[in-house]
């Protein structure tokens, strides 16, 4: 990945994508709290947030998680509403990087301050 001439990233589509954060689930149930609480125990869990009815978090590989969870939702007898899971996109990665977006680079848009990336993403990027 490279922004203004500069090699910010190395690697796959994938290995890029799984530098950020991880998969986005995002799920409206009958029981938040409980809701929260399963989700919690998912290995890698974070950024937990109940808003209303609606449960978000994050894990490493959302499609692994969310069978264990809607497992256990259905053992616990809670109805769910609806359900999302987001992937990191390069877009994503590039603004977790850069502090700008893909779209805000191609159009030549006066760059930004880059955020500051934990310490534990910045071990896993190859960069130049």
């Amino acid at each position: 990945m490279i922004d203004n001439g500069r090699i910010v990233a190395q690697g796959s589509p994938d290995e890029l994508k799984r530098t950020v954060a991880g998969d986005t689930v995002t799920l409206d149930t009958d029981a938040p709290a409980h809701t929260a609480q399963l989700a919690q125990a998912l290995p890698g869990a974070a950024d937990l947030a109940v808003d209303g009815a609606t449960v978000r978090f994050q894990v490493p590989q959302g499609g692994t998680a969310l069978p264990v969870l809607l497992r256990e939702l259905d053992a616990a007898g809670i109805a769910l509403e609806s359900v999302e899971v987001h992937r990191p996109t390069l877009d994503d990665v590039f603004l977790a990087l850069t502090g700008r977006s893909l779209r805000d680079a191609a159009s030549g848009a006066p760059e930004e301050t880059p955020h500051t990336m934990p310490t534990d993403r910045e071990s896993t990027l190859t960069t130049s």
